[in-house]
């Protein structure tokens, strides 16, 4: 489930991105094209950064022992 609401609101957050920067930059706005970026970085990051702060402190979670 987490990974799920990490990838919606990545998404969510590259469209507006996205728009934004289609206007300051006065370029065509593509919103298939952010939303893929936005899957694909908010599931990278759901991915890689509990394996990184599981790390930083020890506990019995089952990232701690990646």
């Amino acid at each position: 489930m987490r990974y799920i609401i990490t990838v919606i609101w990545s998404c969510i957050f590259c469209e507006i991105i996205g728009f934004i920067a289609a206007s300051l930059t006065q370029m065509q706005f593509n919103p298939m094209q952010s939303l893929i970026i936005g899957a694909v970085f908010g599931l990278l990051f759901a991915i890689i950064i509990p394996a990184i702060t599981a790390k930083s402190y020890k506990d019995k979670s089952k990232y701690n022992k990646l």
